[in-house]
């Protein structure tokens, strides 16, 4: 008997050939599909999901997605309202509702509900349900799914430096932190006449192990979300563990 198990069809399959390769080999089957939160899940019980990270440097990419601002929010809400009819004090709610703290309430439902209360075209929907992604970014967006959807997520971090739980994240050591690159400043000059150039940093918003570590036990504690991590050759059989797939039979 093959057993099944779901994809998020946003995932590159040609870069999940390791979990691919193992799922086969256990006998487990994928269908790739529009999950509604984190990438592998259950057929039949989608209260657990698991959202994969490639590497350390993916999941600090997503904690420091860059954030659409408020400003450019509103005129792009009123911009779409105002080409579809839409009126000011609707425009307001609309605005609100991506913007504002989203910490104790479902910031997508509301946007829903604001819209098809007052009859608004789902294409128009959609463009405001982007805006929202865009100032919060798709792992925010996962994490309150999950939470107000009562689904467990876990986080599952494939890496290659010994990091087997948030205690060693701690530790970890980001090279990016230590790459610098020249600019064309100059600062001064040498003995010999030749100019010296100011240095700065490659990457300026690297995180350290310490403060990654932290930003995720502050996101275990308000989202309830799990932060895992393993080696990419253990990441198919963790993923099938988590969901309590049988293998091989």
């Amino acid at each position: 008997m093959t057993m099944l198990i779901l994809e998020d069809s946003r995932q590159q399959e040609r870069k999940h050939e390791i979990k691919h390769a193992y799922f086969r080999s256990v006998g487990v089957h994928w269908n790739r599909t529009a999950l509604y939160c984190g990438d592998y899940t259950l057929p039949a019980d989608q209260s657990v999901c698991i959202d994969t990270k490639k590497d350390i440097q993916e999941l600090i990419g997503d904690i420091q997605v860059k954030q659409m601002s408020k400003t450019d929010i509103k005129q792009k809400v009123f911009e779409i309202a105002e080409n579809n009819y839409i009126g000011f004090d609707l425009s307001e709610q609309v605005f609100h509702a991506i913007c504002d703290d989203d910490t104790s309430r479902f910031a997508e439902k509301e946007i829903n509900d604001i819209c098809f209360k007052n009859a608004i075209p789902e294409r128009v929907i959609g463009e405001f349900q982007s805006l929202y992604v865009k100032r919060h970014g798709f792992f925010h967006r996962g994490l309150k799914r999950a939470q107000n959807s009562g689904i467990r997520l876990i986080v599952l971090v494939d890496n290659r430096e010994g990091v087997r739980n948030i205690d060693d994240l701690s530790y970890w050591v980001n090279g990016r932190l230590n790459i610098w690159k020249k600019t064309d400043r100059i600062v001064g000059y040498c003995k010999n006449g030749a100019p010296r150039y100011e240095r700065v940093r490659k990457y300026p918003n690297a995180m350290s192990g310490e403060r990654l570590a932290k930003a995720c036990i502050t996101m275990q504690l308000k989202y309830g979300v799990e932060f895992q991590f393993c080696t990419p050759e253990e990441a198919g059989e963790r993923i099938l563990s988590i969901l309590n797939v049988k293998q091989g039979e």
